[in-house]
């Protein structure tokens, strides 16, 4: 009778608990693991990113929950400074840039990803690590991975394309120019004849900025075969780094350059006008030839747009013109600190982002929304919210994006502004106008050390103020063999050997280091 009743009670037990737990044995869930994370902001853009969708949906898929630290662009810098002054560090930084030599060789206040990768931990991300050149790019000095990357390989070989007026050449009957000598007589044209038919001599046959690769005078030095970039150097032919205002074709742009501007082709306006007003006198259709990223969906109106077509740069005296060459460049994407207080749950919440469709999503939108899924299973841009509005949506470059081009390519159909730069770069590539090798080797793939960063920027900064000097007074006053001279001497003075050496020895052990 006793054992009867224990068994009775026993199973009186096990019915209440039964019925109190709705049938099923009790379960609890765990609360999700917290994280800190400095987050990149765009400055002309507020996301609220402690309540984005995309992030409760990644919270969701990983137990991991994160909170944010936003922060402007134009503090980005000097706030990522003071938090790793402090020595009180967030788990997570996110996006933006980061001084991996400094805060990760020199300072080891980043964790080394390597192992993790090795072990596992990130099998979205290190899935697309396989293609050439990826890892050198992500590879610090010491040999390790600080940081995740951002990359959005879109096919992209150039920053500017040239842009002349195809109806200002068919209302005189002329056509696209072949040579810098054929170009000239057709800009002459163009400031002579009045295209525009109004009976006004308001015609802008150059329409330019100052010193960049897009919409910048920069761009017009490759006529003369030299590939002027931000950074003034190129590697040559043999290898060898050159500083390109000391090179022939600097002086011979310099001398085109005034002519130009004595006779009213050149809009002297470049000295000083930046992208916004050169786009308003672009979008009055008073314009002959400009340079830009491409047409469609810029700050470019539609009617204005349809007047042009993409021109082929021009070579001067039987010289092949040679523009800067862009390359897929990685950027920084996330970095664990070294007081992250939970590696795996940061890695995961990470590797969750580089999931395929939460990825698209994060740069597009959502799926049935602003992205969609074909049949053949790529995804493409059904619609772009106008204004920046996607932004209040979705991170998009201030999330998490890794994509190189095989693996872009298999999964996402390009919108059509994309595939119009596309266009131009296969154009430009076919017609043998680009360097051969990137300067973008040297100013951002190939590693350097902290020392070397340091006094690339000292000598930087001399050299750019003399060079963009000597472009203002020979522009306007015309170059001359004393002129030419003087420069020479400043540049000399300034560094500008030291500077070219110090990249030789960048690019040397790049290539060097090179399977």
């Amino acid at each position: 009778m006793k054992r009867l009743a224990l068994i009775l009670a026993v199973l009186l037990a096990a019915c209440l608990l039964s019925a109190c737990s709705g049938g099923r044995p009790a379960e609890s869930a765990a609360p999700p693991v917290t994280l800190s994370a400095l987050q990149y902001e765009l400055e002309n853009v507020a996301v609220d990113f402690n309540n984005l969708w995309f992030f409760q949906q990644i919270e969701e898929q990983t137990g991991v929950h994160v909170d944010f630290t936003d922060v402007k662009d134009s503090e980005w810098t000097s706030s990522v400074s003071l938090a790793f002054a402090r020595g009180s560090l967030p788990d997570l930084i996110l996006r933006g840039s980061l001084d991996v030599e400094e805060y990760g060789v020199s300072r080891h206040l980043l964790l080394p990803l390597d192992e993790y990768m090795e072990k596992g931990y990130l099998p979205n991300y290190t899935a697309r690590l396989s293609e050439p050149g990826l890892r050198e790019q992500l590879t610090a000095s010491d040999g390790h991975m600080y940081t995740l990357g951002f990359l959005i390989s879109q096919g992209v070989n150039t920053n500017g394309h040239f842009f002349i007026n195809q109806d200002w050449l068919d209302a005189l009957s002329l056509p696209v120019p072949g040579t810098l000598e054929e170009l000239t007589e057709v800009l002459r044209r163009f400031r002579r004849d009045d295209p525009n038919g109004n009976g006004l001599a308001d015609e802008i046959p150059l329409e330019f900025t100052f010193d960049d690769n897009i919409t910048g005078i920069y761009n017009l030095f490759s006529f003369f075969s030299l590939p002027l970039n931000e950074d003034y150097v190129f590697v040559d032919d043999a290898g060898r780094v050159r500083f390109a205002p000391e090179q022939p074709g600097f002086a011979e742009a310099l001398a085109w350059l005034h002519d130009m501007a004595q006779e009213g082709i050149l809009d002297i306006d470049f000295i000083s006008q930046g992208s916004n007003i050169w786009a308003e006198k672009v979008n009055e259709g008073n314009v002959g030839l400009f340079s830009y990223w491409r047409l469609q969906n810029t700050a470019l109106s539609p009617s204005v747009i349809s007047m042009y077509r993409v021109m082929k740069p021009v070579g001067a005296g039987g010289r092949k013109a040679c523009l800067p060459r862009l390359i897929d460049l990685i950027e920084f994407g996330a970095a664990l600190t070294a007081d992250n207080r939970n590696v795996e749950a940061s890695l995961r919440w990470l590797d969750a982002q580089f999931e395929t469709e939460n990825m698209l999503v994060s740069q597009n939108g959502a799926l049935g929304d602003t992205l969609t899924r074909r049949e053949d299973g790529r995804y493409m841009v059904a619609s772009v919210p106008p204004d920046n509005a996607l932004y209040r949506q979705v991170p998009v470059i201030c999330g998490q994006f890794f994509a190189p081009p095989e693996y872009y390519a298999s999964v996402y159909v390009p919108a059509a502004h994309r595939q119009e730069k596309a266009a131009y770069c296969s154009l430009y590539e076919e017609a043998g106008v680009l360097e051969k090798v990137s300067a973008k080797v040297l100013t951002t793939v190939a590693p350097r050390t902290s020392d070397e960063d340091a006094r690339l920027s000292r000598l930087k900064t001399s050299l750019k103020s003399l060079t963009d000097a000597a472009i203002v007074d020979m522009v306007t006053s015309g170059p001359s063999p004393e002129k030419l001279e003087a420069l020479r001497q400043a540049f000399a003075a300034a560094g500008s050997a030291e500077y070219c050496g110090i990249y030789q020895d960048i690019y040397d052990r790049w290539t060097a280091s090179r399977p």
